[in-house]
């Protein structure tokens, strides 16, 4: 398996994760020119790209997808968020597999009609992508357990959001259960991993109003100290590094 994020923030998010099988996108809140345009600078191939599994439908997710079914690719996602987009696809369900990958969904708390993170497995790699939730419950934490890599948001630093331009209403929204996780609140998950942790990690989903990336690694690697995991950032504007397994 390999993986990039193409973009990863409020104004857009993609993945690109390469199966066994050929390869499959995780979100496409970018326009398909872009997404391509990412995707061939990072040295991956969208030629034999047919599916698309969506996390929920808010538009920084969805933003291309109109396009996307054009070409005639196919959506996976939960029965809430096919209802809330008003498009065919088949529901995304424990066990689907998928460019020889098995995509597994569990529940994220956040203000969507049925949002999930995923975990996607091949017999070698286990990728969970946790992004869009407003705190780590039980189910969230089982899911980012035994994974050999692991992309999680870490929205924002807490202080510098309450002190900063937002309106009030905007602020309660990020900060309340579900709305977005707090550098904080992602490093303390990862320390509870403990000996099940990844080896690598990526922070998704930085705000660039109220965080920073020195702000986000700093919270994050002080709960992987001692852990041989590599620490990376993803981007707003550019694709990430490409993780290979």
């Amino acid at each position: 398996m390999r993986f990039c994020s193409l973009a990863s923030g409020s104004n857009g998010n993609a993945t690109l994760v390469e199966g066994p099988d050929g390869p499959l996108l995780v979100d496409v809140g970018l326009s398909w020119r872009e997404m391509t345009r990412r995707a061939a600078r990072a040295g991956m191939s969208t030629t034999d790209l047919s599916w698309i599994v969506l996390t929920h439908e808010h538009s920084d997710h969805v933003r291309g997808l109109k396009t996307a079914l054009r070409r005639g690719l196919r959506v996976a996602a939960t029965q809430g968020t096919l209802r809330a987009l008003g498009v065919d696809g088949i529901p995304l369900e424990p066990g689907l597999e998928l460019a020889g990958i098995t995509v597994t969904p569990f529940p994220v708390a956040h203000d969507a009609a049925q949002p999930v993170g995923l975990r996607l497995d091949t017999p070698d790699v286990r990728l969970a992508l946790v992004t869009d939730l407003g705190r780590v419950t039980p189910e969230v934490l089982a899911a980012m357990r035994h994974c050999t890599h692991l992309l999680v948001e870490a929205n924002h630093d807490t202080e510098m959001l309450l002190t900063g331009p937002y309106p009030w209403p905007l602020k309660m929204r990020i900060l309340g259960p579900n709305g977005h996780l707090a550098n904080e609140e992602t490093a303390r998950a990862l320390a509870r991993l403990g000996p099940d942790g990844p080896k690598t990690v990526l922070l998704a989903h930085l705000s660039r109003e109220n965080n920073s990336p020195a702000r986000a690694l700093e919270s994050v690697a002080g709960a992987l100290n001692g852990s041989p995991a590599a620490l990376y950032l993803t981007y707003p504007d550019r694709p990430s590094a490409v993780v290979c397994s």
